[in-house]
């Protein structure tokens, strides 16, 4: 993946385990950009959730933002195992955004490893790029 200035993606376990995936470059239009941009890779754990947001998600005025992303990534521990339409409409109730910024979630779930399939195929980790 490559970030460039949207607040970090976040995978969220099967098991309500949360990491955001910080790999990010200059926000997009600024100059200088001539030699590319970082990109990021992460495998992807089976029935993980990798959730995509935009900071209308997460900011307000008057709240510290690091609060707000440690509040996204508890509640999103406790979602892990929701269906993706469940887990987005809980985020967006608990998050409470206050509309004065566009709001978008895009929530992706990787598919479960099928019992004594090798880890080769579609069931197999996938890699975020």
């Amino acid at each position: 993946w490559c970030n460039a200035g949207h607040p970090p993606p976040l995978l969220i376990t099967q098991d309500g385990g949360t990491t955001f995936l910080d790999e990010h470059g200059m926000l997009l239009g600024s100059p200088g950009l001539d030699d590319g941009r970082p990109d990021g890779a992460r495998h992807l754990p089976p029935l993980s959730t990798l959730l995509l947001y935009t900071d209308g998600l997460i900011e307000a005025r008057g709240t510290d933002l690091t609060d707000s992303l440690t509040g996204l990534r508890h509640h999103s521990s406790h979602l892990a195992r929701l269906p993706l339409p469940d887990l987005c409409d809980q985020l967006l109730e608990h998050m409470e955004p206050n509309g004065e910024d566009d709001v978008a979630i895009l929530a992706l779930r990787v598919p479960g490893a099928t019992a004594g399939a090798p880890h080769t195929g579609p069931d197999a980790p996938t890699e975020a790029r």
